[in-house]
């Protein structure tokens, strides 16, 4: 094995331990520590390497391209926060927090790029894994002050939101850096991940859509790169070209149809049932599907309604219009007494319409895993 690549080696591993020693004690959650550790790294590289490699064509093209595609995945975030609403930054754009926050992780992205694009030189697949795998648990580590292990919703988002979906960036940015270098990728990095500290407001987007967004943008931006530069193949193969269309259209339908039900923000919605109140019609474990905006409830509809930050599936036994204001009386059909508050149309979801069986177990087991 070559010296050079030897030493690419002996860097990436020492960098890939190194960072994770920092993040399971933490320190990685401090930004200006992360930033600092991150320069010293890419100092040492730029002394340790001297090699040069030739880039693709196109980098002022790609990098045009790279800039409209985060432009546009921020404006997508605010275009959904037209429907979902915002809420105030929880970091002002301030000098302070320039300091704080902008200014690290900016160096930080400059720094790991350059050490990606350096460390891609030798062109091997280790180094290609390798480099995802820093870049990775850099983009994590930004993330650890933020989300945490104390209950299953920042669980889900730490393994979703944050880890598999820096992977999937992460798997973008090598191969965009191997071909076309490290602007690209900072500009792309730059602007779709200090937007939320230069913008007051943020979209209150539900979080499995933000996940989802995550994840299969990178692929958008890679099917791009690939199929729209090497047009001549898939000249020949026309056929092979709309398949994949259909299919990664298809898909990504199917999958913000389901994210939108378990939002429960549109007009359907979907529930597990987590206790025995209704046990006898509905059961602990069974997912139940509801429809918002249901002017029509009786006596006898099994109703969705929030209470104490909860959602509650319960029947409604008696429907009273007192001063215009319709009351809704319910009851657990497991419980011996009505529930000891009624449903106003505020509190009120929506209506039950349909139950299937068993299928909420594997979400409940994993939510007593955090109780």
């Amino acid at each position: 094995m070559r010296k050079g690549i030897t030493k690419s080696y002996l860097i990436e591993i020492v960098l890939v331990t190194v960072l994770i020693l920092c993040t399971l004690l933490h320190y990685t959650s401090n930004k200006i520590f992360t930033a600092v550790l991150i320069t010293g790294f890419a100092f040492a590289i730029s002394l340790l390497l001297k090699r040069d490699r030739t880039l693709k064509i196109n980098k002022k093209k790609i990098l045009t391209i790279m800039i409209v595609f985060a432009v546009f995945y921020v404006a997508a975030f605010y275009v959904l926060g037209l429907y979902t609403g915002f809420f105030n930054a929880t970091v002002k754009f301030s000098l302070k927090n320039i300091l704080t926050y902008i200014l690290p992780i900016t160096i930080t992205i400059v720094s790991m790029e350059y050490i990606r694009s350096k460390l891609l030189e030798d062109n091997s697949f280790s180094s290609k894994l390798l480099v995802t795998i820093i870049g990775t648990i850099v983009d994590v580590s930004l993330y650890l002050n933020t989300y945490n292990f104390k209950n299953l919703e920042s669980f889900l988002a730490l393994i979703g939101f944050i880890t598999f979906a820096s992977i999937a960036n992460n798997m973008l940015y090598t191969y965009v850096s191997e071909k076309y270098g490290k602007d690209p990728v900072i500009a792309y990095k730059l602007i779709t991940m200090l937007y939320s500290y230069i913008i007051p407001v943020i979209p209150d987007v539900y979080i499995y859509f933000r996940t989802f967004l995550r994840l299969i943008y990178p692929l958008l931006i890679y099917s791009y790169l690939e199929k729209f530069y090497n047009l001549d193949y898939y000249k020949e193969r026309p056929k092979e070209l709309r398949k994949e269309i259909v299919s990664l259209v298809m898909g990504t339908i199917f999958v913000v149809f389901v994210i939108g039900l378990v939002s429960c923000r549109f007009t359907y919605g979907v529930l597990v049932i987590g206790s025995e109140s209704m046990s006898g019609s509905i059961d602990k474990g069974d997912v139940v599907l509801f429809k918002s905006n249901e002017k029509e409830i009786h006596e006898g509809d099994v109703i969705v309604f929030q209470r104490d930050n909860i959602r509650v599936v319960h029947r409604v036994v008696a429907v009273k219009n007192i001063n215009d204001e319709f009351r809704y009386y319910t009851k657990g059909d497991a419980n011996p007494l009505e529930d000891d508050k009624y449903v106003t149309e505020d509190t009120l979801m929506g209506k039950v319409f349909l139950k299937i069986k068993y299928i909420g177990w594997p979400s409940l087991w994993l939510r007593n895993l955090f109780k």
